[in-house]
């Protein structure tokens, strides 16, 4: 016999709440201005280390981005980095799905 747990008039027999996508930024990369001792290409790098050839959640690309960016004592925060993120989708160095905006909720993968 399966027991069942109740959360307020939800049971867990029901399908569980879905997340609304929300944007995580509007930042474009038009708008940035990075630090004199970090260019693009250096940006890219990392973003593209932290890619792969498979479809990964953006918000995991740019917390591991991020991560990296804060070892090298680099000032660069999420939103840089998902606006770079966005430029290169847009410039078709990347391949995306969804809307890079909503990062939780699309995806980034390597071309090819």
């Amino acid at each position: 016999m399966r027991r069942r747990t109740f959360f307020g008039d939800r049971s867990m027999d029901k399908a569980p709440f879905e997340e609304i996508p929300v944007i995580s930024s509007t930042l474009r990369w038009e708008e940035v201005s990075l630090p004199a001792s970090i260019s693009e290409a250096d940006l890219d790098q990392i973003i593209v280390a932290a890619m792969t050839s498979r479809l990964r959640k953006t918000a995991m690309v740019i917390g591991n981005a991020v991560e990296r960016c804060k070892e090298l004592g680099w000032p660069i925060n999420a939103e840089i980095l998902g606006a770079r993120l966005g430029a290169l989708a847009e410039a078709d160095r990347i391949d995306s799905a969804g809307d890079l905006r909503k990062w939780r909720h699309s995806e980034v993968r390597l071309k090819g």
